[in-house]
């Protein structure tokens, strides 16, 4: 809103912003346990965007890229991620969130957020043992008011450490191997490739950013990929890493 006057709201604005922001933090928690209980088709239909249009640009994106549509984002995250787990086969994850910051639009119509998770994945490895995970990154939502109903439009899960419990996280090879990260392979083939978020240098590239004020949407802003900002900083060499 630079250059321009400040929104004045009256009381019960106020009072609808404030809630708003309250709703939109339960939406985000909701999920974590959606996630937790392996609800993950439940999510999709309850929790993230119903109209054709929001559908359309939905978006769920990680270090190696984005899935774009609700048809895409469901094959990736329900069905591809059922299938690797098997017919009957269990799992232990939780990625809890916390360190919440909430930016409410000025015109009331959309928020972004942005959390930090800590977080675990379990899953049989078919002969009795099981590969235990440590997962943890930002996790980053674009959300959008529809009637009277917020919901998820585009989400980001920027991974910084993925380290199998018991080792030395200091025993890793420097540069990421994404033909054999763990969240690289699982990530699949998304609809569009591309490194969002290079962790060798942690947070040289800062994305996903946390949000500022802004009073309505645009493209620009959006945790999607229409909104993933041309790098124009190379700190420590970050080519050495061949991931740019």
């Amino acid at each position: 809103m630079s250059k321009k006057a400040k929104r004045q709201y009256t009381d019960e604005e106020l009072i609808r912003r404030v809630t708003d922001v309250e709703e939109v933090k339960k939406l985000a928690n909701r999920r974590v346990y959606y996630m937790i209980n392996e609800w993950r088709g439940k999510e999709l239909d309850e929790l993230w965007v119903a109209e054709p249009e929001h559908q359309k640009t939905a978006s769920f994106g990680r270090n190696t890229g984005y899935y774009v549509g609700m048809e895409a984002i469901r094959g990736y995250y329900a069905d591809k991620h059922a299938a690797d787990l098997g017919d009957g086969v269990g799992t232990m994850n939780a990625h809890p969130i916390s360190t919440g910051l909430v930016e409410l639009a000025g015109d009331g119509k959309t928020a972004k957020g942005l959390w930090y998770s800590i977080g675990q994945d379990t899953t049989p490895n078919g002969d009795g043992t099981a590969l235990a995970l440590w997962n943890t990154g930002k996790v980053a939502i674009d959300f959008i008011c529809e009637g009277d109903s917020w919901k998820i439009w585009h989400v980001m899960e920027a991974n910084d450490v993925v380290s199998e419990a018991g080792d030395s996280y200091s025993d890793h090879p420097v540069y990421l191997d994404y033909a054999t990260d763990p969240v690289a392979v699982e990530f699949g083939t998304p609809t569009v490739p591309m490194i969002t978020h290079d962790a060798t240098f942690n947070w040289w590239d800062n994305y996903p950013a946390p949000p500022s004020p802004y009073d309505t949407w645009s493209d620009e802003i959006s945790y999607g990929p229409e909104g993933y900002p041309e790098k124009t900083e190379y700190h420590f060499g970050a080519g050495e890493g061949g991931n740019y």
